[in-house]
């Protein structure tokens, strides 16, 4: 068995994948805790996250292969096996990108961050929504959603750090993954 200090380090999160990920966290949490909603700043940082989130998109189908979609999208086989509790496959061992249920919760997480820019966009750019209730209700839910989410998303990167013995939140900084350990080999 290799111990961690033995497990080679490899990039797996490039600079731009890094970048938008702490540029969201920092922006969400601006909006959600410091500005007033309909200023000025709330509605510039939400536009900002927006296009944050557009970037990311189209980084997913040309950016480098941790990067890209297809690289760790949470199929349905891919969720049941890990709901399951089965063993993952030596495909799944050796993915060094997000888990399906850590892919589950990131596209989440984006999802509801561009329903708040949808959401904010109809509530102070367009006539027809203005002063709608449902709107910024929904807009509030979402917000609400995600600030309920991210101690989760914390939580399963904590647990999964455990689990691998590779600490994903510093990962997050610096971009480097240690490779999986090998199973135990039967003698």
């Amino acid at each position: 068995m290799t111990t961690s200090s033995q497990r080679a380090r490899v990039r797996v999160w490039d600079p731009l994948v890094r970048l938008v990920h702490w540029l969201l966290v920092a922006g969400f949490a601006a909006n959600y805790l410091i500005t007033e909603e309909g200023s000025a700043w709330h509605d510039w940082i939400g536009y900002g996250l927006v296009a944050l989130i557009a970037v990311r998109l189209l980084w997913g189908f040309v950016g480098p292969w941790p990067a890209r979609w297809r690289s760790f999208w949470p199929t349905p086989a891919r969720l049941r096996r890990t709901l399951s509790g089965l063993p993952a496959s030596a495909s799944e061992r050796a993915r060094i990108t997000h888990t399906p249920l850590g892919a589950l919760m990131m596209l989440t997480l984006l999802a509801l961050m561009l329903g708040l820019g949808v959401t904010g966009y109809m509530m102070e750019e367009t006539v027809r929504f203005w002063g709608v209730g449902w709107v910024k209700e929904l807009h509030e839910a979402m917000a609400n959603a995600i600030a309920l989410l991210v101690p989760l998303h914390v939580l399963g990167a904590v647990l999964e750090s455990r689990k691998r013995r590779d600490n994903l939140i510093a990962g997050m900084i610096h971009g480097y993954r240690r490779t999986p350990e090998e199973p135990p080999t039967s003698s």
